[in-house]
């Protein structure tokens, strides 16, 4: 009897430790699944697949490639936007996105908030800005800056480096900062022989040279190459390749350099980014040479995805302010429908709940999963639908994050 007993108490310890275990599972799997929809931490190899499958390169191209139907994604972000843009677009757009497939007879898409993160993740490193600069003013800068000195263009100028014309494909902002990168040594080694100062670029005059480049250049635009970018791997490279010895992120690293976490700003377009590397290229080459460093190179892909991790480190800047996204709740008739307070009302249920965190990525979810029927709604009650400007969303977030309080 004492033998059975033992056995049956093993039977169910063991039993009390397999539901364990899968409860552990399961809340394993449901906070990876809040982390894809809380903080935007998206594959945007997996992104590009969801973007193919889901139908929306039958409208949408991404830097030219693609379908032209819709608007192009890859060249539509503003210079220093964050995800609030996507955001933004998609909920201004639905309505008309929503009419379109039903006259195309399209298949409506659902997303799970870990397909909704890896599209965003795609897109947005996937967007890069048209930069758009004065040709005739880098012409210029070409010659002030003593670029001419070593480079030719139409057979005037130096020639210890290659003419404009053989540059190779240096037209798209990454691939210049690339190149400047990885060929910066061997340039500062022929302007001490020449005693040609160190060229500075301000403002956005690298925008300028680059726009001279492209014009003498007139080879085809090579974007497309370098996607998706990946920030996981501009994560991992930034560490390989040492930049982390003297730059931190997020108080994480070396302290020679600034912390390019996300209280730094970035510079409002790829190309002044490259010229601010270029600009601080000698102090870095001291400090690395100080410090028994290696000096870096970049290949392939591999700027592109450094740059993917550093813009992608502003996913997280959630800020705003809960009071002003009250008033704009209600001035744009949200809360007709779910209560002035968001927490449920005759036609709508609660959007701001305890312990939920929403993200421009969740609530981008919530218009693919529940945003036709809103729209209906809305014309049902006679109301337009509701439009935001990109710096609404983080007014918005912050109140419908905001604690609610206690009703009595």
């Amino acid at each position: 009897m004492n033998a059975r007993r033992q056995l049956l108490s093993w039977l169910l310890a063991a039993l009390a430790g397999l539901l364990f275990l899968v409860g552990i599972l399961i809340w394993e799997h449901r906070r990876v699944q809040e982390r894809s929809d809380n903080f935007l931490v998206g594959n945007p190899r997996a992104g590009a697949q969801t973007f193919r499958e889901k139908g929306c390169v039958g409208c949408h191209a991404i830097c030219g490639a693609g379908t032209q139907v819709a608007p192009d994604l890859g060249i539509q972000r503003t210079p220093g936007s964050s995800m609030n843009q996507l955001a933004t677009q998609m909920w201004n757009h639905a309505p008309l996105m929503w009419a379109k497939m039903e006259e195309r007879k399209t298949r409506y898409p659902v997303f799970t908030g870990e397909e909704m993160a890896n599209l965003f993740a795609y897109l947005y490193s996937s967007c890069y800005v048209e930069e758009s600069g004065d040709p005739a003013r880098g012409e210029r800068l070409f010659s002030r800056k003593s670029c001419i000195r070593c480079h030719s263009t139409d057979g005037t100028g130096g020639k210890e480096g290659p003419a404009l014309r053989n540059l190779g494909p240096v037209d798209t902002p990454i691939f210049w900062a690339q190149r400047m990168w990885n060929h910066a040594s061997a340039m500062e080694r022929h302007m001490r022989q020449f005693n040609i100062s160190w060229p500075r670029f301000d403002g956005d005059e690298m925008d300028d040279l680059l726009a001279y480049v492209r014009r003498e250049r007139a080879g085809p635009r090579r974007e497309f190459d370098l996607l998706p970018a990946d920030p996981a791997r501009g994560w991992a490279l930034f560490q390989k390749k040492g930049c982390i010895a003297c730059h931190a992120v997020r108080g994480q690293g070396g302290t020679m350099g600034p912390d390019l976490g996300a209280g730094r700003p970035l510079p409002p377009t790829l190309t002044q980014l490259a010229g601010q590397m270029w600009n601080h290229s000698p102090e870095m080459w001291a400090a690395m040479k100080a410090k028994g460093l290696e000096r870096p190179t970049f290949e392939g892909r591999e700027m592109a995805d450094v740059f993917a991790f550093l813009y992608s480190l502003r996913y997280f800047e959630l800020g705003g302010s809960p009071l002003v996204g009250k008033e704009l709740f209600n001035a744009r008739n949200c809360g007709r429908c779910h209560g002035a307070d968001g927490r449920g009302g005759e036609f709508g249920p609660a959007v701001r709940q305890r312990g939920r965190l929403l993200t421009p990525v969740s609530l981008a979810q919530a218009l693919w999963s529940h945003g036709p029927q809103m729209y209906r709604k809305s014309k049902q009650l006679g109301l337009p639908w509701p439009t935001l400007k990109e710096s609404d969303l983080d007014h918005l977030l912050a109140f419908l994050n905001s604690i609610p309080e206690d009703r009595h």
